[in-house]
């Protein structure tokens, strides 16, 4: 989709202390030969929770920082994991703890592309909107034991603890939001379901284990791994494709992309070969050193990006992002101004 008068008008992240992966290592927490293989330094990690409590500091942090005016009128909450209560809304709860009021509040349940299904949403709200509403967008994690383990739950990839807060408005901001692009294919998602999924996944299962789920779903359907490869390469090249068109650029104009923060393991080279992506012009120097933030790592490297004055006026900025399921997404951004925010994020 192809936006016009639709800005980023702030962003936030709230992030945790710096756990060494070293120390993980020596520790028994990750496994040595995993460590070397993806690449990471360390994680962000909180230490208290509850998870939903970080939207609400990213939240009041993005609104001191917005331009825009106070008339919000939709919130919406993402994350991946629990967020501290079962049976609440935590969209409301951020709202009521934020700016208030009687806007519309949601929940998009995304995972790892929660952030930026978020930002489609969000835009096409507003398009519909008057021009000075605005809309906050929210997300948090805390992956911790007892429910999951952060270098052991999945494989490729450790999570790293975070919220996130962007407003997008229709007056103005640091940054003109151009285009955004969020598909869907449900084809393979059973990939991240294993086999009785239903069966064995009660309230008490102990800890989340996907390289279990992904192993038995491979025992039966092992004949498929090339297919669900060549479909998230696929898909997540279609997404890119669609937003950069609908923005009238080509890959060479990105001045900046922003990945998933998975390990190295998990970088898929053919991707990254279609759209020229050298490793200097992504967030993974960054990434490396907060690890896997749930639903927040575009929003949260945006962030990083606009705090250290990587990017100023002129520089468009790719936003990339997969879900489990699977879902895949793109927003590209046009740089408007560099704002004088300390570095939280970085």
């Amino acid at each position: 989709m192809r936006w016009n008068g639709i800005y980023v008008n702030a962003c936030a992240a709230v992030l945790g202390r710096g756990e060494q992966t070293a120390v993980a290592v020596a520790e028994g927490r990750y496994d040595a030969d995993e460590a070397a293989a993806d690449g990471f330094l360390s994680i962000s990690v909180i230490d208290d929770g509850p998870a939903v409590e970080l939207a609400v500091k990213a939240g009041g942090l993005v609104m001191a920082r917005s331009t825009a005016s106070d008339d919000i009128a939709l919130v919406v909450h993402s994350s991946c994991n629990y967020q501290g209560l079962d049976h609440f809304a935590p969209a409301s709860y951020v709202q009521g703890r934020t700016v208030g009021g009687c806007a519309a509040a949601v929940e998009v349940k995304q995972y790892s592309n929660g952030g930026l299904a978020a930002v489609e949403i969000a835009a096409a709200y507003l398009a519909n909107c008057s021009d000075t509403s605005s809309a906050l967008l929210t997300t948090s994690d805390i992956f911790a034991l007892p429910a999951f383990d952060r270098y052991r739950s999945d494989k490729g990839v450790v999570f790293g603890d975070g919220g996130t807060g962007l407003v997008l408005s229709r007056a103005g901001g640091v940054a003109r939001l151009l285009s955004t692009a969020v598909i869907s294919d449900g084809t393979y998602g059973a990939v991240y379901l294993g086999n009785s999924p239903f069966e064995e996944q009660a309230p008490d299962a102990g800890v989340v284990d996907l390289r279990s789920r992904r192993a038995d779903y491979l025992v039966d359907n092992g004949e498929l791994l090339l297919k669900i490869v060549q479909s998230l390469t696929e898909r997540q090249q279609e997404s890119v494709s669609v937003a950069l068109a609908d923005a009238g650029l080509e890959a060479g104009d990105i001045d900046r992309w922003v990945l998933t923060n998975v390990g190295r393991t998990l970088d898929d080279v053919e991707f990254r070969e279609m759209f020229g992506i050298e490793e200097e012009k992504t967030t993974w120097e960054w990434g490396r050193r907060v690890g896997h933030i749930g639903a927040a790592d575009q929003i949260a490297g945006l962030t990083h990006l606009l705090e250290t004055g990587e990017v100023g006026p002129g520089d468009r900025v790719a936003l990339c992002g997969i879900g489990m399921g699977f879902t895949y997404a793109c927003a590209v951004v046009e740089i408007l101004e560099r704002p004088q925010w300390p570095a939280e994020a970085s």
